[in-house]
């Protein structure tokens, strides 16, 4: 069951319609790639000046009371210094039954005039493009998962230590609560308590921020409310499950459940490794391994080798190092910024796409020949792996959002029974780095325990089949959450139906001299 969910993964990007693109496009979800930050910072610098000319507005307003008052106070002070002359003069008198009547039904209609009426249409007008529900949810679910992932403490997200390194900035009280209340309504009750906790430490040291509390909240009160609120729920909770234990103690019943559980537990572990950090331990067998200069895949590599660095022989994973040029990275960037969406799933069932739940990025299409770079890039992969790059699907450029991550998948296409009908599945992938990340966002094979920081610049190239041309489960992979930095890859998935002649089934790794691909360097 547990292979059957993760090889429904690698039904993903395939062909979109015109139509399906603007679908997705069309949603914004910011949080799904921090290259959406700009934008979010442009249109809160724009916000904040239509702001500024309501102050001005309001400001101009309370000059003009001012004034009148002024006036008032004068013609007061000027009557007080002479009251019997006041008294004895009828313009006086006519004056200020006027001045009763008429000027402070003026100063009414002044003060219900209202301001600022084209600055709240431009805010109203801005709604459909500020980041909604969804948006949100997309940015708790970036959190949560790398706190899950890396193990980390609400207190010390919400102070800005991230997996062992402190950054000067924090979570307010009104960021945490949030949090807190959306894993409240995913029933995640002890990670919910964690942080509404941390939120209360967060409103007690910011001293400096009263007012906006006042504007915004919370109030003190409503953040131990939802503390206690929490915490009924989860005494509720234990006392159900001590009752659902003793009732339901039937030897058969209790290992059904046990099963159940087992297999859920497994299945979270493997959506959320403990290896993403790189701290797990290595295999023995892939701790002595190399790095050389391919020249044999490809004439021109006689003339200018690739150096390969060798992750593990059985599964073949390598990192191909110096792939893409700065140059070339940046192209590539600046031309997806404008184009990209969030990415999708492909459900055989209905024929339709639908934003993922279990990756948090956007991306975009590219042919082989989109580009100068594009074009450089498959000759050079080509020559990298002796596969051809004609026999594969479009480059797959993506950039990772806020906690940006992939759930463990495998990249496979097909179902075991459609796998010998004709159709091309994905053989190979490689994964081009076009950025290095800060912290976090590793590739990680949970299998082998074997983790792969980006580095600018190289390529991850791994086959998922073995040389027999079966599924290599060995190289279920993750995208770990991106704690800090902005993570672009660029994916190409090459397919069998066309590498016959390259890559032909072999029985052992002994007669990988008949291949032309890139295993050739092992031997």
């Amino acid at each position: 069951m547990l292979k059957y969910r993760l090889l429904l993964v690698g039904i993903l990007f395939l062909s979109l319609s015109r139509s399906q693109m603007f679908e997705l496009g069309s949603e914004k979800r910011y949080a799904r790639s921090v290259i959406n930050m700009d934008d979010l910072l442009k249109m809160e610098g724009d916000l904040v000046r239509n702001l500024e000319k309501f102050v001005d507005l309001l400001s101009q307003k309370a000059r003009t009371i001012r004034w009148g008052i002024q006036q008032m106070e004068e013609v007061h002070q000027t009557i007080n210094t002479g009251l019997s002359e006041f008294w004895a003069n009828p313009f006086s008198s006519y004056s200020l039954i006027r001045h009763m009547q008429s000027d402070w039904l003026m100063w009414r209609q002044y003060l219900e005039r209202p301001i600022g009426l084209e600055e709240l249409a431009y805010i109203v007008a801005k709604n459909s493009t500020m980041p909604q529900k969804n948006d949100f949810f997309d940015a708790a679910d970036g959190i949560t998962k790398m706190q899950g992932t890396y193990q980390l403490l609400a207190s010390d997200i919400a102070n800005g230590l991230l997996d062992g390194v402190q950054y000067n900035s924090s979570l307010a009280a009104i960021d945490c609560l949030e949090l807190g209340l959306d894993q409240m309504d995913q029933s995640h009750l002890t990670s919910a308590e964690q942080w509404i906790l941390a939120g209360i430490k967060a409103y007690n040291r910011s001293s400096n921020q009263k007012e906006m509390q006042l504007l915004r909240g919370p109030k003190k009160a409503e953040l131990y409310g939802t503390l206690g609120q929490v915490r009924r729920e989860l005494e509720i909770f234990q006392e159900y499950h001590g009752l659902d234990r003793d009732v339901l103690n039937y030897p058969e019943t209790e290992q059904t459940i046990n099963k159940q559980n087992d297999e859920e537990e497994a299945f979270v572990r493997s959506q959320l490794p403990s290896c993403c950090s790189g701290q797990c331990e290595v295999p023995r067998k892939l701790r002595k391994l190399y790095c050389l200069y391919n020249h044999v895949t490809a004439p021109f590599l006689r003339l200018a080798p690739i150096k390969t660095e060798i992750l593990s022989v059985d599964p073949f994973i390598v990192v191909l190092h110096d792939m893409v040029s700065p140059k070339e990275s940046a192209l590539l960037r600046s031309s997806s910024k404008k184009n990209m969406i969030p990415s999708s799933v492909y459900h055989v069932a209905t024929k339709s796409h639908e934003v993922s739940t279990f990756r948090l990025s956007k991306f975009v299409l590219y042919n082989n020949s989109f580009n100068e770079a594009t074009l450089k890039i498959a000759e050079r992969l080509g020559d990298a792996t002796g596969l051809d790059m004609n026999c594969t699907e479009v480059f797959q450029v993506m950039n990772y959002g806020l906690g940006g991550f992939f759930d463990t998948h495998m990249d496979l296409m097909l179902s075991r029974k459609d796998r010998f009908k004709g159709k091309p599945e994905r053989m190979a992938t490689t994964l081009i780095y076009l950025s290095d990340v800060l912290q976090g966002g590793a590739t990680l094979f949970p299998k082998l325990n074997l983790t792969v920081f980006p580095k600018s610049g190289s390529a991850l190239f791994w086959y998922s089949f073995n040389t027999k041309g079966n599924a290599e489960m060995r190289t279920i992979h993750t995208g770990c959450p991106v704690i800090v930095g902005s993570k672009w890859v660029v994916s190409k998935w090459i397919y069998d139906k066309g590498q016959e002649f390259r890559r032909p089934c072999i029985d052992s790794n002994l007669n990988l001299k008949n291949t032309l691909s890139i295993e050739k360097i092992i031997i």
